[in-house]
């Protein structure tokens, strides 16, 4: 794995320690953004793609013929591997229609077990799978990395159902999902012929599970959520396939949850419409694709019935003026 990315795991490993030491709160976000921009990005280089002749749609033909049959799954390592190898296929029939809905039906019907459940859950969180190719300009391994992410995320529900949650390293979980939100800047949707990447709507659902995760500090949950608004305030391409309505539910129900978070989500609103009014009007594609995202998301928390009365206060004050 690239050696920025092992230095940025452990810049946020250490900077969240703080966080939750309480030596920083206010300088959070800027300490957050400034890892962001000090990111190197890279040339883009090829991308190795899975095989799907490899014997793959037999292995998937097996296992939904076991879960028609209510058979577990008993997945060795080895088709563990194979299937999550897969998640990166650009094919949707095999990466969402197949891996994706085969794993998931396999959870539903609990035919895999609680270890089953935790090795999917340390596949799925490796920077194998989480940051293939993630410095360089928008390739085809979006499918592999968002496919991961949204997988992750699945699985992480299913744990927390079976109460399995103490077996689980959430430090490094968080630490991944921080990393993840702050490397990942392909915000590609659907793509033609390729079915969906949508790598930023499998975030939310990402930290919509751990914010609801109870075993998780609130630290780490304020971590989180900082992460995502000082990525989202970097992002030059546009989120219009939905993420705005999720990110929207999630800011408002974590909000809910503790005034800590509302404070924060408040202050990160202000000090981000600060910035957009500093730089007046855009003259180029990125700036107004920076200040349509900001505008789509603050459009997406006022429709929201049940934000806080403070931040449906603030969130009626603020008039944006340049669109």
């Amino acid at each position: 794995m690239d050696e920025q990315i092992g230095e940025l795991q452990q810049q946020l490993a250490t900077l969240n320690e703080a966080l939750k030491k309480g030596t920083v709160f206010q300088s959070l976000g800027p300490r957050l953004g400034q890892l962001m921009d000090g990111i190197h990005r890279r040339r883009r280089t090829p991308v190795t793609l899975p095989d799907d002749q490899d014997g793959i749609e037999e292995l998937l033909n097996t296992l939904r013929g076991r879960l028609e049959n209510n058979q577990p799954l008993a997945l060795s390592l080895k088709d563990l591997d194979r299937l999550l190898h897969h998640l990166a296929s650009p094919n949707p029939a095999i990466r969402y229609n197949g891996i994706n809905f085969t794993v998931y039906d396999a959870l539903q019907q609990n035919a895999l077990g609680v270890n089953d459940m935790v090795t999917l859950v340390n596949f799925l969180s490796r920077d194998e799978a989480l940051f293939s190719h993630i410095l360089e300009p928008t390739n085809a391994a979006i499918f592999g990395r968002a496919g991961s992410a949204s997988l992750l995320a699945v699985a992480l529900h299913f744990v927390a159902e079976n109460d399995a949650q103490g077996m689980l390293d959430y430090n490094h979980l968080v630490n991944q999902v921080a990393t993840y939100i702050c490397l990942e800047t392909d915000t590609r949707g659907f793509i033609n012929q390729q079915g969906w990447a949508h790598a930023y709507a499998a975030i939310i659902d990402l930290l919509t599970v751990l914010a609801e995760t109870d075993i998780l500090p609130r630290a780490d949950k304020l971590f989180l959520l900082m992460t995502l608004i000082e990525r989202l305030k970097r992002l030059t391409t546009p989120l219009i396939y939905g993420e705005n309505d999720r990110m929207a539910t999630y800011f408002v129900t974590l909000t809910n949850r503790h005034p800590l978070y509302e404070t924060a989500l408040i202050n990160a609103l202000k000090q981000w419409r600060l910035a957009v009014a500093r730089r007046r009007r855009p003259d180029n594609l990125a700036g107004w694709n920076q200040f349509f995202n900001r505008k789509r998301l603050s459009d997406a928390l006022r429709l929201r019935n049940d934000a806080s009365p403070k931040l449906k206060k603030y969130l009626n004050s603020t008039i944006d003026f340049l669109g």
